[in-house]
């Protein structure tokens, strides 16, 4: 055990002199050329060492030194550049590469700037892009001592090899040969005990003050020198549990979970993922008591703080919610899913104007995001602000043509609208391509719904083309209904309902089907038709 903590106790040492366990060398004078800029290349290799090394342990001051030591190759900008090229090239991949994304998530939570953050939401897409909820890779269980960092950046903090030069991997030593170079070299002697600051000419008792020192800083590293074992059991019992619940296995990854806690019952990213776990089948009483374990063990943890919100959410403990986001954007103001899903729950309380001012922060960091234009419009509609919402459907059709919902959504309004917005029509891009698009009223209604199906077909989403068949059909019928002479609209609506249920197979789509031949049978039954599906 003693030689296993000494790996970990050189590592301490070396922090403590700020060398690899040489005397202070002399630096000499070397003219250098001014180092060529990295290749995409050589940011991918680093990328992948620093990745490796927050995995292992790195906290924020040594990321940092990681990048301070690249010098001018090592400024923000360009890196964070690199890493929207390679986030680019990862996302536009179908391959899962969930080991990764989960370790670019790491470096994100452990607060390094600017390059955390980009890497913590490409990592983010990664996990999530088909995923309900979120399940996290933490760092492995190993123990740090089994781990050599990698330094190689860091000319000023050299290892020491087998041979005693720099490069090599560190020396492995025991107590016993520690006091038999510090007994044979009295110049190493009196530089450690200047540094622990005590006065002694006794090897022994500097040894000894040595190890005191470390375990008191390192008390986790005693213990788990100590015992091995159960640090690899618990790491190996959360991989499996990541594996079952990637192979859709919820109950066993669960129970994987519960073994790992079992032995390592801090391991709040295990909690967190156990919390998924749960809620994903439905159990989400048990999910919110993960997820506040994950809190209570690391209260800045922001996934736990977001599930629970999402946990809670569902449970319609929309108050409860709305605090779970409030933290989760208090500890990470610059991501917009949990200003996203603060947003539905104070829609859901009808506060519309606190949900609009979330969806609108995060169209701030988030401009494209156009499922949220699309619910901003519906937040819009909902305070009668119609030529507002119009706009705001606009902007989510100008990223997406084909969105069924933001063109059912734009009908509605412009069938409320009192009146043409000229300057919002003009900034409008879907409008300018059909003039017909600024009608308002019942006229405006339709040309929303019919320019939708030039975008939306059956064959490319056939739920979304039957959407707004059966919007075309309640436009008619709502028109019926103060029309002197409503059978010619009702026998339209009919029209349009026929159609879905004809080419909509009702196993494919049972909602949809049961909602268009109830909408069906009472217009059959007003024209005094019998209903051929009754």
């Amino acid at each position: 055990m003693l030689k296993q903590l000494w790996r970990s106790l050189v590592r301490w040492f070396q922090r403590l002199f700020g060398t690899g366990g040489r005397r202070n060398p002399t630096p000499a004078s070397v003219r250098s050329e001014p180092p060529k800029p990295l290749t995409d290349t050589d940011y991918e290799f680093l990328y992948s060492q620093l990745l490796e090394g927050v995995a292992h342990g790195w906290q924020q001051d040594r990321v940092l030194r990681f990048f301070e030591s690249l010098g001018d190759r090592g400024q923000s900008s360009l890196w964070v550049g690199w890493l929207n090229r390679f986030g680019e090239r990862l996302l536009a991949s179908p391959a899962p590469n969930n080991e990764l994304a989960a370790r670019m998530v790491q470096l994100g939570q452990v607060g390094c700037g600017e390059i955390g953050e980009v890497s913590y939401d490409i990592g983010m897409q990664l996990l999530t892009r088909n995923a309900p909820a979120r399940a996290v890779n933490p760092p492995p269980v190993s123990s740090i001592y089994e781990y050599e960092e990698f330094d190689a950046p860091e000319e000023e903090v050299p290892a020491v090899s087998e041979e005693g030069e720099e490069g090599g991997e560190l020396k492995t030593v025991t107590l016993d040969e520690l006091l038999v170079m510090l007994q044979q070299d009295s110049g190493l002697l009196q530089q450690i005990s200047e540094q622990l600051q005590i006065e002694t000419t006794d090897p022994q008792v500097i040894v000894q003050a040595l190890v005191n020192q470390f375990n008191a800083a390192n008390p986790s590293s005693v213990e788990e020198a100590e015992n091995p074992s159960s640090a690899e059991e618990a790491e190996a019992w959360f991989n499996q549990g990541n594996q079952q619940a990637s192979a859709g296995e919820l109950s066993d990854a669960i129970a994987s979970y519960d073994r790992c806690l079992a032995i390592s019952p801090d391991n709040y990213i295990a909690w967190n993922n156990r919390g998924v776990m749960q809620k994903n089948l439905g159990q989400l009483q048990d999910a919110i008591a993960s997820f506040s374990k994950a809190i209570e063990i690391k209260p800045d943890f922001y996934e736990a703080w977001n599930n629970q919100g999402n946990t809670f959410q569902d449970l319609d403990r929309l108050e409860e919610a709305i605090a779970s986001f409030d933290k989760a954007v208090e500890i990470k103001a610059n991501d917009p899913e949990a200003f996203y899903n603060r947003g539905l729950a104070l829609e859901n309380l009808n506060r519309y104007e606190e949900a609009l001012a979330s969806f609108d922060r995060v169209l701030q960091l988030q401009p494209n995001y156009s499922e949220v234009w699309m619910v901003r419009g519906e937040t819009l509609h909902r305070l009668a602000r119609y030529e507002e919402a119009i706009a705001s459907y606009d902007q989510a059709l100008q990223l997406k043509l084909d969105d069924w919902d933001s063109w059912i959504g734009r009908g509605k309004s412009a069938l409320l609208s009192a009146s043409l917005d000229p300057l919002l029509s003009s900034l409008s891009k879907v409008a300018q391509n059909n003039p017909a698009l600024n009608q308002r009223g019942d006229e405006g209604q339709l040309a929303s719904y019919e320019e939708g199906l030039k975008y939306v077909s059956q064959d490319n989403n056939p739920e979304g083309w039957g959407r707004l068949h059966q919007a075309i059909g309640n436009a008619y019928y709502e028109r019926s209904q103060v029309n002197p002479e409503p059978n010619p609209l009702r026998q339209k609506a009919i029209i349009e309902y026929e159609q879905v249920l004809s080419s909509l197979p009702e196993a494919d789509f049972p909602e949809l089907h049961q909602e268009i031949l109830q909408d069906l049978l009472q217009l059959q039954q007003s024209l005094g038709q019998p209903s051929e599906e009754s």
